[in-house]
C-alpha cells in the first residue's frame, strides 16, 4: 500500500470528523478509522451516483431490460472467476476471446501480444459489473470479490516508472478513478465493507489524484488522455471532499478542462482528432463532470456547459439511421444512443431525445438516478431543424433525406488529420440507405505496431476516396505517425429542400512532378440519388484510382453499372465515363477492435491526360425495388451553338421512375464565347446546375 497516513491526507477539522480527529489526537488509530468508516458511510454531504434509489433503479432493469442484466451478471461471475473479456459498449480497445488467470491476477500480463489488453484489464470497467451485479441480486460474493480484486490491485501494483507504460499509465489511472468510485458507491451498505479497504482504497486513490495532478504537459492538453485524467482527478475531489488536496484537485481540474475544451472541441463542436470514438471518450467525460458538479453546486464554467453541448449534437448530426457513429478514423460502429439520452437529460433538449431511446437505458440510468425517468418523460420531442448538416471547422458533412431509419444518408470528409488516431481519408463518403450500411469506412482492427492490417486500414486505399499513380496522398508510418500529410481545402456546403452539396480538394499530389490537384463534388437529388464528380486537374499523365468499400452483401460488374445487393439495400452505381475500369477485389472490415469480416471492394481505374474527370451516379433503393435507373451524357452548346469541351463543362441526363433530370457541372471557369450554356433546348447558367422533372432549373451553386 502507498506509505501515506489516511488522517494526515484529510483534513480532520472537516465538518462532521471531530470525533474522528479527537480519537486520533489520543492515537486511537483503531478507533479513528472505526469512526472515519462510520461517517462516510452515513455522510449527506456528497451526491454521486447510487443513492436510497437503488431498490427502484434495480427493478427498473430487471423488468425493463433482462438481456443486459443477464449479461452483467454473466460478467460479474466471469470477472469472480479471473476469466477476462472487454466487451461493453464505449470499451476503447474491445477483445473477443477470453483470458483466464488460472491463479491470482497478473495485472502486466499480456496474453495475446497487443499491450491494449493490459490497458483494458487495468482500467476496471468490469468493477462496475461487480457493482450492478450486487445492486440486482443482493449477493455478498460480488462484494466480496470487488474488495479482493481491488485489494490486490493496490497491492501488487505500487506506484514506480517501471509500471509507466503498463499498470500505471495516467489515462488508466483517470479512468480507474471513475470505475473504482463508481463502483465502490454500490457496495456502501455491504457486510464486505470495512474500515481498512477504505482506507487502501482512499489512499490509493490519493496517489492517483497526486499522480494526475503532477503529470500534466503539452500533450495532455491536446488530447483524449488529459480530459480522461482530469475527470478523474476531478472525481476524487467530489468524492472526497475531505481530503486537504480535494479543493485544489477541483480548482485544477477544473482549470484544466476548461483549457482542454477551448483547445480540443472546435467551434463545430466536433473534436479535433476525427475520431467519433475518442470523441465519444471526452463527451462523456464532461456529461459525467457537469452532471457531478450540478449535483454537489458546484459551478462551471459556461464554456465547458456550451461546447459540452455542442459536441453533444456533433453526436446527433452524424448518427446514421442506424443511430450508429461512422467508423471514421479508429472508431467502431457503435450505437450514440445512449450518450445522446445523457445529453439529452443534462440538458433538457427536446432536440437531442429526437435521437435517444425512447426510454433512459440500461447503462444510463446507473449514473442519472431513478428520478431521471420523469425527467426524460417532461422533455418534450422537437424535430430538428435541419436534416443534412455540415461542420464547416472540421470538414465533417452529413447529407440525408429524412431522420427515418430507411432514409438515405450520405456522410462525407474533408478536415484535418487530427491526432495519431487519424487516417488517411481525405474526400472519403459513407452511404447508409434502407436501413442498411452500403459504402463504409473499413475501421481500426489494431493498434499493435508493425500489423499489416493496421497500416492498411489507416492508408488510403482503404477508404471510399481516390488515390494518384498509386501513390497515397497521406502516408502513414507505423501505428500513430505520418511521414506526409495532405492539406484538405474545403469548400462550399449548402443544404436546401431540394438538394444538398458539398466540394472539396487537397494538395497530396501537388509534389509530384506533373502536379494534381484533386476535387470532389457529391450532389444529392433529394430524395432520390446521389452523383460523384471527381476532378483531376494536371498537365500530363496519369493513373487515376477510386475505391469503394461495401459493407456485407453481393457486389456485381453488369453492363455499364455495378451493383450491390445487401439485406435490406440495394445500390446501383452508374458510370458516365466509358473508359473507366472495374475490378472487385477481396477485402476486409473491422466494425469493432479485434473483430474482422471479408468484405469486397470496387476499384476503379482510368488512364488520363490532362483535365480529367469521373462523373457516377449512386442510386441507393429497397432490395426488392425494380427501379430501372438509366444515365448518359448530353451534349452542352453555348448559346452561339458552339459545343463546350468537357473539360469545361458536362452535363447528363438520369432519368428513373418516369423522371428525367438533367445535371450541368462547370468543371473549368467558361471565359470563352457565350457563357450561357444550353442542354436539350434549356439554357442554363451556374456551375452546378439541376433540371428537374418539371424542367424547372435549380441552380445548386
Amino acid at each position: 500500500m502507498p506509505n501515506y497516513n489516511l488522517f494526515e491526507i484529510i483534513d480532520l477539522d472537516y465538518p462532521g470528523l471531530h470525533k474522528v480527529k479527537e480519537a486520533y489526537s489520543k492515537n486511537d488509530i483503531k478507533g479513528a478509522l472505526e469512526l472515519f468508516f462510520s461517517y462516510f458511510i452515513h455522510r449527506k454531504n456528497v451526491d454521486l451516483y447510487i443513492k436510497e434509489d437503488i431498490t427502484n433503479i434495480a427493478e427498473y432493469c430487471r423488468t425493463s431490460f433482462p438481456k443486459e442484466v443477464k449479461d452483467t451478471i454473466n460478467t460479474a461471475e466471469e470477472v469472480l472467476n479471473h476469466n477476462f473479456v472487454f466487451r461493453y459498449t464505449w470499451d476503447m480497445e474491445r477483445t473477443n476471446v477470453p483470458y483466464k488467470f488460472e491463479d491470482e491476477v497478473l495485472w502486466d500480463y499480456c496474453p495475446n501480444g497487443d499491450e491494449e489488453w493490459v490497458f483494458m484489464l487495468n482500467r476496471h470497467r468490469y468493477f462496475t459489473s461487480l457493482g450492478q451485479s450486487y445492486a440486482l441480486t443482493g449477493n455478498e460474493k460480488y462484494a466480496k470479490g470487488f474488495f479482493n480484486l481491488i485489494d490486490h490491485w493496490i497491492d501488487n501494483n505500487p506506484l514506480g516508472v517501471e509500471r509507466y507504460k503498463t499498470t500505471w499509465r495516467t489515462i488508466e489511472a483517470g479512468c480507474r478513478c471513475e470505475n473504482w468510485i463508481k463502483s465502490l458507491m454500490y457496495f456502501i451498505n455491504s457486510k464486505e465493507f470495512n474500515g481498512e479497504i477504505l482506507e487502501k482504497i482512499i489512499i490509493s486513490l490519493y496517489e492517483h489524484g497526486n499522480y494526475i495532478y503532477n503529470s500534466y504537459n503539452h500533450f495532455r492538453r491536446l488530447s483524449n488522455w488529459g480530459v480522461i485524467e482530469n475527470h478523474g482527478l476531478f472525481m476524487i475531489s467530489v468524492f472526497l471532499p475531505e481530503l486537504k488536496d480535494s479543493a485544489l484537485y477541483r480548482k485544477e481540474s477544473i482549470n484544466r478542462l476548461e483549457e482542454e475544451i477551448k483547445l480540443q472541441v472546435m467551434k463545430d463542436g466536433m473534436h479535433w482528432e476525427q475520431s467519433p470514438m475518442y470523441h465519444n471518450e471526452v463527451l462523456h467525460c464532461y456529461l459525467d463532470t457537469i452532471m457531478l458538479a450540478e449535483r454537489n453546486k458546484l459551478s462551471l464554467p459556461s464554456i465547458i456547459l456550451e461546447k459540452t453541448k455542442a459536441m453533444s449534437y456533433a453526436d446527433f448530426y452524424m448518427a446514421k439511421p442506424n443511430h450508429h457513429q461512422p467508423m471514421q478514423s479508429d472508431s467502431d460502429d457503435t450505437d450514440l444512443r445512449d450518450i445522446i439520452t445523457k445529453a439529452a437529460v443534462i440538458f433538457k433538449d427536446g432536440t437531442l431525445k429526437y435521437g435517444t431511446y425512447p426510454y433512459i437505458d440500461f447503462e444510463s440510468i446507473w449514473d442519472l438516478g431513478y428520478k431521471s425517468l420523469k425527467e426524460f418523460e417532461d422533455i418534450s420531442i422537437e424535430e430538428p431543424k435541419y436534416k443534412s448538416y455540415g461542420f464547416n471547422y472540421s470538414g465533417n458533412y452529413y447529407m440525408r433525406s429524412g431522420w427515418g431509419e430507411k432514409d438515405h444518408y450520405l456522410y462525407f470528409h474533408c478536415g484535418n488529420l487530427g491526432s495519431g488516431h487519424g487516417h488517411a481519408d481525405l474526400l472519403h463518403f459513407d452511404l447508409f440507405s434502407k436501413g442498411e450500411s452500403i459504402l463504409i469506412d473499413p475501421g481500426r482492427y489494431t493498434y499493435v505496431e508493425g500489423n499489416a492490417l493496421r497500416d492498411y486500414l489507416k492508408s488510403c486505399k482503404a477508404h471510399n476516396t481516390i488515390t494518384v499513380d498509386d501513390r497515397d496522398f497521406t502516408l502513414c508510418e507505423g501505428s500513430w505517425k505520418y511521414a506526409k500529410a495532405a492539406t484538405s481545402i474545403k469548400q462550399e456546403f449548402t443544404s436546401e429542400e431540394a438538394f444538398d452539396f458539398v466540394q472539396a480538394s487537397h494538395l497530396g499530389y501537388m509534389d509530384l512532378n506533373d502536379p494534381v490537384f484533386i476535387t470532389r463534388k457529391v450532389i444529392f437529388v433529394k430524395p432520390y440519388y446521389y452523383v460523384l464528380v471527381d476532378e483531376f486537374y494536371s498537365k500530363g499523365k496519369h493513373n487515376y484510382k477510386q475505391y469503394f468499400h461495401f459493407d456485407k452483401g453481393e457486389v456485381t460488374l453488369e453492363e455499364n453499372k455495378v451493383v450491390f445487393r445487401g439485406n435490406k439495400a440495394k445500390l446501383t452505381m452508374l458510370q458516365l465515363n466509358s473508359q473507366v475500369t472495374n475490378t472487385l477485389k477481396d477485402d476486409y472490415i473491422s466494425k469493432e477492435y479485434n473483430k474482422l469480416e471479408n468484405s469486397t471492394t470496387l476499384v476503379t481505374s482510368l488512364e488520363g491526360e490532362g483535365f480529367t474527370s469521373i462523373i457516377t451516379v449512386l442510386y441507393p433503393e429497397e432490395i426488392n425495388d425494380k427501379d430501372v435507373i438509366t444515365a448518359e451524357n448530353l451534349k452542352i452548346l453555348r448559346g452561339d451553338s458552339k459545343e463546350v469541351e468537357e473539360e469545361e463543362a458536362e452535363a447528363i441526363k438520369i432519368c428513373f421512375k418516369d423522371k428525367e433530370h438533367i445535371i450541368t457541372i462547370s468543371h473549368n471557369e467558361a471565359f470563352k464565347g457565350s457563357k450561357l450554356y444550353v442542354v436539350e433546348d434549356i439554357p442554363v447558367y451556374g456551375k452546378v446546375v439541376i433540371v428537374n422533372e418539371n424542367k424547372e432549373r435549380i441552380v445548386v451553386i
